[in-house]
């Protein structure tokens, strides 16, 4: 099997006036982007939905619309439209959405895969590699975590290919210290794994015994919980059956 290989003639765009860019994703760390600065904020996919009223420079819409917004087409459609912004969408999108969106701009899906190959497993690594195929100096990735054990851990490795190829190509990338991307638990060769790994399969025996310990006492908590609504519905019971016999009268025969 032959490797990709990528067309070495193939160049960055010219430069652009700002060399700064933040990406900006769903994940907590969101919140840390810098909302005032003089970099470009681009958003993407339903994002203006948690985070209304930031400020945006450029958005990505690669899924289609019909296929991802069944739900609330007409609303994403409109937000799109109003925000004035550039809606960036592969090309066969543009055609098919344009005359809904005439502010939807082609990516340079063709041009970009030449640079670069086509290791894109989610819209954070095109965005990336369309920074680099900018220009772009400064890159920064907020919102961006796709921890391991998440439904995007499978996601993380094409990222972090792009944030590598953009340190490679002597750019500044910034990450922010709670996104886990680029974090591993320890130093290969140089921190002791093996010690790391039996503190946590410590910590995970004692906590699977407090949950048993816990089960156990829920276990019977329950049952005396039981015996107490017996003894509730029992009480009741002849609450109304003596209240009954009070209201007929000793002989039976009705009030007195």
């Amino acid at each position: 099997m032959t490797a990709t290989k990528t067309r070495k003639s193939s160049k960055p765009a010219a430069k652009v006036q700002n060399p700064t860019v933040h990406i900006v994703g769903f994940a907590p760390s969101w919140v840390e982007t810098p909302w005032d600065d003089d970099g470009e904020r681009w958003g993407m996919n339903a994002l203006h939905k948690i985070a209304p009223d930031k400020p945006f420079d450029r958005w990505y819409q690669l899924h289609d619309i019909d296929e991802h917004h069944k739900e609330d087409r007409a609303e994403h459609i409109a937000w799109l439209r109003g925000s004035k912004l550039p809606i960036i969408m592969w090309p066969e999108h543009v055609e098919k959405y344009g005359k809904e969106i005439p502010n939807a701009v082609a990516y340079p899906k063709d041009e970009v895969i030449a640079m670069f190959g086509k290791y894109f497993t989610n819209t954070v690594s095109w965005m990336i590699a369309h920074a680099l195929f900018e220009d772009r100096e400064n890159i920064s990735v907020f919102g961006v975590d796709m921890a391991q054990d998440s439904e995007y851990g499978n996601q993380r490795p094409s990222c972090e290919y792009f944030v590598g190829w953009a340190r490679g190509m002597g750019k500044n990338v910034y990450i922010p210290p709670t996104s886990d991307l680029l974090k591993a638990p320890f130093l290969y060769g140089v921190e002791d794994g093996g010690a790391l790994r039996t503190k946590m399969v410590s910590r995970q025996k004692e906590l699977q015994e407090r949950k048993a310990h816990l089960e156990g006492q829920a276990g019977q908590v329950n049952q005396a919980l039981q015996q107490v609504l017996g003894a509730l519905e029992d009480t009741q019971y002849w609450i109304r059956a003596w209240s009954m016999e009070a209201s007929i009268g000793g002989d039976g025969n009705g009030p007195t």
